[in-house]
């Protein structure tokens, strides 16, 4: 009786991951792409923040809260399949951009439509898995920022320096359009499935019963209630600080430490897929088993796991690039990077009643979008201008600290939260 349910969930997961991989492979361009777009359109280190940063995070973020809401009532399908016809169509025009202007509205609309995906999906995978897998199903699924991110600096290092930078940006887009006809093809599963009781039958969507103004108005009254959510969502910016400032590692390896388009490429891309998947994994096991031993145990694992990654982390900015140890802690920080996502969105589905998962993921979404990645990025680009990009991504990692005390608050008083939940 339980193989056809896990089976379920198990091409759930993997079809949200696969979507989840085309996202951040698109969203990983100017990343990728970092040093070329400086010098194909002549634009600066801040530029660059802001256009990794917030011209695509602002809309995205917005976007992503709003759209939660309509995921919580629409058929969410049929609304991945819109955004992502948005979001991969205008990546293919963004490889003729001229200026960073062009760029630049461009990204907001790859923003606009890649921001349905992850409220949406995060929102059928706690449907399909029960409370003590969802760490490790929000892990896995966010195992596409590896994979995507790893996928696109290869790809990338070997293709643009053979067809140039623009086309790069055609060839991207055209392969998320591709998947489009199979979105479509995939069934919407029931809300609320696990938090069913006995002879109680799932929440279906409420359609039009519910209004936007409605939920958002269910969101700030569950904020209220539960001190632990607040928490939760200010140490989540805080640690996503290093992550976000690091997006600028691609050019900061080629501008600071004197690495090749290709090397800096090839060896982002290796082993940010390796060591970048294996922390998705490993982030959303052990919260997962944290969790089943104390009360609050992902935001422990959270609060701990950046007291004992954080240090060698920072050195990878100082050590010398022949040495074993640069590529070892550059290893480590990778597989750190990615283990924090599993823990969090798990704890902040937890936290929220059914009905509204997906509004609060987008809710969670906007506030570390908007003070964290984008923001760092361009913190960082800017202090890189006045100073060096050591210096900017340094500072930006030193952040990441600020996050235990939040982590820990909200892990003394997660029970209270749960409790409180559906009140």
């Amino acid at each position: 009786m339980t193989s056809r349910p896990a089976s379920k969930a198990s091409f759930y997961l993997g079809f949200l991951l696969l979507l989840n991989v085309f996202n951040f492979a698109h969203r990983q361009m100017p990343i990728s792409l970092g040093f070329q777009i400086e010098t194909g359109l002549g634009i600066s280190h801040a530029q660059l923040g802001l256009l990794i940063g917030y011209a695509f995070i602002v809309v995205y973020s917005v976007a992503g809260m709003l759209l939660g809401t309509v995921a919580d009532r629409w058929n969410r399908p049929r609304l991945i399949a819109l955004g992502l016809t948005l979001w991969a169509a205008a990546t293919v025009v963004s490889g003729l951009s001229q200026s960073f202007f062009q760029i630049a509205l461009l990204r907001l609309l790859v923003g606009t439509g890649a921001a349905v995906l992850t409220p949406t999906a995060l929102g059928m995978l706690a449907d399909v898995y029960r409370p003590e897998r969802r760490a490790f199903a929000a892990g896995v699924y966010y195992g596409g920022i590896p994979l995507g991110a790893g996928l696109s600096l290869i790809v990338v290092a070997l293709l643009e320096p053979v067809v140039g930078w623009r086309a790069c940006f055609y060839v991207a887009g055209a392969a998320g359009l591709l998947m489009v006809p199979f979105i479509l093809l995939l069934k919407d599963p029931p809300r609320g499935g696990h938090e069913a009781t006995a002879g109680t039958p799932p929440v279906q969507p409420p359609g039009a019963a519910r209004s936007t103004t409605e939920v958002l108005g269910e969101i700030v009254r569950v904020a209220r209630r539960s001190p632990a959510l607040i928490a939760t969502l200010i140490g989540s910016v805080f640690v996503l600080w290093p992550i976000s400032a690091l997006t600028l590692g691609v050019t900061w390896l080629q501008v600071e430490r004197g690495l090749t388009m290709t090397q800096a490429g090839l060896y982002s891309g290796v082993i940010f897929l390796v060591a970048g998947f294996l922390g998705n994994l490993a982030g959303g096991w052990l919260s997962d088993l944290c969790h089943r031993r104390w009360s609050g145990g992902r935001l422990w694992f959270l609060a701990l796991a950046q007291l004992v990654i954080g240090p060698p982390a920072l050195a990878w900015y100082v050590l010398p690039t022949d040495s074993v140890l640069f590529y070892v802690v550059w290893f480590i920080g990778s597989f750190a990077a990615t283990g924090y996502f599993g823990p969090i969105f798990a704890t902040v589905q937890d936290l929220a009643p059914a009905r509204v998962r997906s509004t609060m993921v987008g809710v969670l979404l906007l506030v570390v979008n908007l003070f964290a990645t984008g923001l760092a990025p361009w913190v960082a680009g800017a202090i890189g201008d006045a100073t060096t990009l050591t210096r900017g991504l340094v500072i930006c990692s030193l952040v990441g600290f600020l996050s235990v005390p939040f982590f820990v608050f909200a892990a003394r008083r997660y029970a209270a939260g749960i409790a409180r939940r559906d009140g």
